[in-house]
């Protein structure tokens, strides 16, 4: 199998390797990284959100249900993803004539997220320090101008802004795989293969671009 180096320096020759039989072994592994990253990183940040729920006022068990509710959408999270990201793709290269079995879009898809790694390790270093080390005062008493405050100042600043930075910068390194990774799965050309991932991964652009916005003040 083809080395991670080989998967970041040389993508198009990474998936021609990999044939139309691929494993999801490789890809699956990936998920799991991302999952055990984003895991560490609510454990960091539970101590932060027990604050808030007291702060709240809620009572002990609904704090235990909202944050086993964190943990599932965690761990759910990146393989969700995942298969949304794989099964949009394989819709819409069938615009584009694409040819190739499911199971190979979503192998090769699941190589696309080693980005995502990245990111999620990025993304925790960041929230730790804001959340942990940092620190953002949570309201003492909970009134609509108190929770406004509270709002703005998990919206704003420039930590939030550089994590939606990152965010956008992995997922664009992540469309650069993809672009490769559907040429070879769905027997593409390079244009056609980009104008399929192009379609989603300008949604999640989007999406992280508004929060940078709302982050500096111009939204």
């Amino acid at each position: 199998m083809p080395s991670i180096s080989t998967l970041l320096t040389d993508p198009d020759g990474f998936f021609r390797r990999q044939g139309s039989d691929a494993s999801l072994k490789g890809p699956l592994v990936v998920i799991l990284a991302v999952v055990a990253v984003d895991v560490v990183a609510a454990v960091l940040q539970s101590r932060f959100m027990s604050q808030l729920f007291e702060g709240a006022g809620a009572a002990g068990g609904l704090v235990t249900a909202l944050q086993a509710f964190t943990y599932v959408f965690v761990v759910a999270g990146p393989f969700v993803v995942w298969l949304l990201y794989a099964g949009l793709f394989h819709a819409i290269s069938v615009v584009f004539g694409g040819d190739g079995a499911f199971s190979t879009t979503l192998s090769f898809v699941g190589w696309g997220f080693v980005p995502s790694v990245v990111g999620s390790v990025a993304s925790a270093a960041i929230n730790y320090y804001r959340f942990n080390v940092r620190g953002i005062d949570v309201p003492a008493e909970i009134t609509q101008e108190s929770m406004q405050q509270f709002n703005r100042a998990l919206q704003t600043g420039p930590l939030v802004a550089l994590s939606a930075a990152f965010a956008i910068v992995f997922t664009l390194w992540s469309a650069f795989l993809w672009t490769f990774a559907l040429k070879h799965a769905r027997d593409l050309t390079v244009r056609q293969a980009a104008l399929t991932v192009a379609g989603p991964v300008l949604v999640a652009v989007l999406i992280s671009l508004r929060t940078l916005l709302v982050a500096i003040g111009v939204l």
